[in-house]
């Protein structure tokens, strides 16, 4: 498979794992304490602040980062390239709304086992693996201190990180993060 071809397909199966196994998105969400919903006027911040680079750099060592809004709502897709190795990369979008907060994960979950996909233990509220074309490992996880699912997708050699990188991505998404700036008040206001 030709490059360019590679990278759409961990594209369109990236965001087809986000968008697929999200719950009705017209029922009245409520979060709770923390949580807010994502809408145009409050994205996600971008890769540098979702991962860190102290991070990315015992996570991905050797790799490049490129960044992608898919969509206004929607959180940032990071890109990743291995310089060493040409035919390996990475993927992490996240998916922050507070209706995953009351999402029965099971049932989330369940188009990816009937798929042949496995559930994977101790990772965040609850994780998914599948293994979507020869070479290729996708991990989809539910944060459980976030309203933010998660899909990493490895294309290339060492697919088994993925889980690694789904780890360290659901563990850096943390409220603080996910909050928006504060702005300090004016020193002229009293």
């Amino acid at each position: 498979m030709r490059a360019g071809g590679r990278a759409a397909l961990v594209l369109a199966l990236t965001l087809g794992a986000c968008r697929a196994r999200t719950p009705d998105v017209t029922a009245t969400p409520d979060a709770g304490a923390g949580a807010r919903a994502l809408t145009a006027d409050l994205p996600l911040p971008g890769c540098d602040v979702l991962l860190p680079p102290d991070l990315r750099e015992v996570m991905l060592p050797g790799f490049t980062l490129k960044e992608e809004r898919t969509c206004p709502t929607c959180g940032p897709l990071c890109t990743f390239r291995s310089t060493t190795e040409k035919d390996t990369s990475v993927s992490v979008a996240w998916d922050c709304n507070p209706r995953h907060t009351q999402a029965d994960v099971k049932a989330l979950m369940a188009p990816t086992l009937r798929a042949g996909g496995e559930e994977v233990p101790a990772l965040g509220r609850a994780a998914v693996r599948r293994a979507p074309a020869q070479g290729m490992l996708q991990v989809m996880a539910w944060d459980d201190d976030t309203p933010c699912a998660l899909v990493v997708t490895w294309l290339g050699a060492d697919s088994d990180r993925a889980l690694d990188v789904a780890r360290s991505a659901l563990v850096a998404t943390t409220p603080a993060v996910l909050a928006p700036p504060q702005t300090a008040p004016d020193a002229g206001e009293p």
